[in-house]
């Protein structure tokens, strides 16, 4: 669900014709970044919201390890999207704003997805598939109404992944996790 919901930007403004979307024109070396964005993804979230989620959790009240993990989990996730990905008309400082505050809505959607799960596969599973569509879908646009689907959409990953964990999965968790 988080990952139908938070790619829900690009159909959309598709269907509404605010975007064209075609296949990326990386060649051979889509291949390469389709592995490697997984393998990455993977491990990434096994540092960010397994390790590093667990040293703050110990050290933090309550509640507060998560939206601080999700705050810098986001930071190199926009710095590759900036990097990576082909930038909008909009200066940099626009796009830089708008790519942190769409990985920070990813962000606290992945670590509810590592939280209600108890494993940070399925949000290192459903992250890969994320950065495997950015590279592999190119959507090109004009204005500021794609944008703002993304961020809606990022935003609206977390509150569909709380919607689906707020049934129990610990009767389901040994048939998903072995």
């Amino acid at each position: 669900m988080f990952l139908v919901v938070a790619l829900s930007y690009a159909p959309v403004a598709r269907f509404f014709r605010y975007a064209a979307l075609a296949s990326s024109k990386r060649g051979a070396g889509l291949l390469l970044l389709v592995h490697a964005s997984v393998v990455a993804a993977l491990l990434y979230e096994r540092v960010v919201r397994g390790a590093l989620y667990g040293t703050l959790g110990r050290k933090l009240p309550v509640g507060a390890a998560a939206p601080l993990v999700a705050l810098v989990g986001a930071l190199l996730p926009a710095a590759l999207r900036l990097g990576l990905l082909p930038g909008g008309p909009a200066p940099l400082p626009v796009r830089a704003l708008h790519a942190g505050l769409v990985e920070l809505g990813l962000g606290f959607g992945l670590c509810l997805l590592a939280l209600g799960t108890g494993s940070t596969l399925p949000g290192g599973l459903a992250l890969g598939l994320l950065w495997v569509s950015r590279f592999c879908v190119a959507v090109s646009f004009r204005g500021g109404v794609v944008p703002a689907l993304e961020l809606a959409a990022a935003w609206a990953a977390p509150l569909a992944t709380a919607a689906v964990l707020a049934r129990s999965l610990t009767p389901w968790r040994r048939e998903l996790f072995g």
